[in-house]
């Protein structure tokens, strides 16, 4: 048994951050990743205002840099959102949505973890029961076994980490039904008629959930989420609907299907010395489903509290608190309340499409400018759309 400070199972956005910081901090830190880098990994790809601070603060990388890196390989500061065939929304934004590959990115992240420091096992997940909280130990399938101080779910919204505990522990009974179905498919920019060079969002197409369409340089990302709760019909089949009243060439590109985090995060995502961060603890916007900076945000989250009291404790101070409890502490002053108000506005944007169509959200949106677009870059909260004195 090898041991650790600290264990990551998960090596994506979330997992790599975390490893990045605990391990530029001096600690000796382990992420088991089931997938070998760079890996394929759906998502719509968007990174906001919020992210990119973040990536500044955390990795020293500016705008100009990660597209030095090829990493944003497009932005647009121009959007749409239809409700059926009407426009509702339309507007130029001083602050431009950006577009990232995951493939790219991830593997980004996970380069920076290990060039400071980060042990790595590539290729190897770990079974359902293999955390061992008395022991605070992990096995891999393969029947390696390591210990750490504290061990980290980073594993997506299918966490191993989470499903270990056989009740629940962190607050949230109803985690299945808040999870939603989505479904994506990747187009070439070539192979379509009409040009797409702006985000462009869709609701009507499916209850509870909206449909997109992103540009990226070389092809045309087109999705669609929604929680299965609340439709009737398959996401999916409401998908191909939806895809061929946009008269797109298809050929034979695959929908790639995945579950999302879309308001099923945890109040409480931390016992003893687990730490569930990102997807693992459905941390993803409950409005339109953005997970990347959550993730990242999380794993910042984290790490500044097991570095608080690991400092606190080779000080020989009484701390008082574990690290779960000062990351609990951080999650609802920088996090949670953002989620909470996500979902409320959600909540009153769906049930006034249901109620009364699409003219209530084209004139609220016509009145409150560029007040929508501030919230999802997080200029603003989601609480009554207060501006941010500093981005967090």
């Amino acid at each position: 048994m090898k041991n650790y400070d600290v264990i990551i199972v998960g090596g994506g956005p979330a997992g790599s951050t975390a490893g990045y910081l605990l391990s530029k901090s001096g600690l000796r830190v382990l992420i088991i990743d089931k997938s070998t880098f760079p890996r394929n990994k759906l998502c719509a790809g968007l990174i906001t205002y919020k992210t990119v601070k973040l990536m500044e603060r955390v990795f020293g990388e500016t705008v100009e840099s990660l597209k030095e890196k090829d990493l944003i390989n497009y932005e647009s500061d121009y959007y749409e959102v239809y409700y059926g065939d009407k426009l509702i929304a339309h507007r130029n934004v001083a602050v431009p949505f950006r577009f990232i590959e995951r493939e790219s990115y991830d593997h980004f992240l996970l380069k920076k973890a290990r060039d400071a420091g980060t042990d790595l096992i590539e290729g190897e997940g770990i079974g359902l029961r293999s955390l061992d909280i008395l022991k605070s130990s992990v096995t891999t399938l393969s029947g390696k076994t390591y210990s750490a101080d504290i061990i980290i779910g980073a594993d997506g919204a299918n966490s191993r980490i989470r499903r270990s505990f056989f009740v629940d522990l962190f607050g949230r009974e109803d985690w299945s039904e808040n999870l939603a179905a989505a479904h994506e498919i990747f187009l070439s920019r070539d192979s379509v008629r009409k040009k797409f060079e702006h985000p462009v969002i869709f609701f009507d197409c499916v209850d509870c959930g909206y449909a997109w369409i992103f540009p990226n340089r070389e092809r045309l990302k087109i999705g669609i989420v929604a929680l299965k709760k609340k439709n009737k019909e398959d996401v999916l089949t409401t998908f191909r609907t939806f895809l061929s009243g946009l008269d797109l060439h298809l050929g034979e590109e695959k929908i790639h299907s995945y579950v999302l985090p879309y308001g099923c995060f945890l109040p409480s995502p931390a016992f003893r010395n687990v730490m569930l961060i990102g997807d693992a603890a459905g941390f993803a916007d409950p409005l339109l489903g953005e997970g990347i900076f959550y993730a990242q945000r999380s794993a910042e989250l984290a790490s500044e509290a097991i570095l608080e009291v690991m400092r606190c404790r080779k000080g020989s101070e009484n701390c008082g608190n574990t690290a779960a409890h000062v990351y609990l502490k951080l999650l609802q002053k920088h996090i949670l309340t953002e989620l909470e108000y996500a979902g409320k506005i959600r909540h009153v944007i769906f049930t006034c499409l249901n109620k009364f169509r699409y003219l209530p959200l084209k004139l609220l949106m016509s009145l409150m400018g560029d007040k929508p677009v501030e919230m999802v870059h997080g200029i603003r909260s989601y609480k009554w759309m207060k501006r941010k004195k500093e981005l967090a």
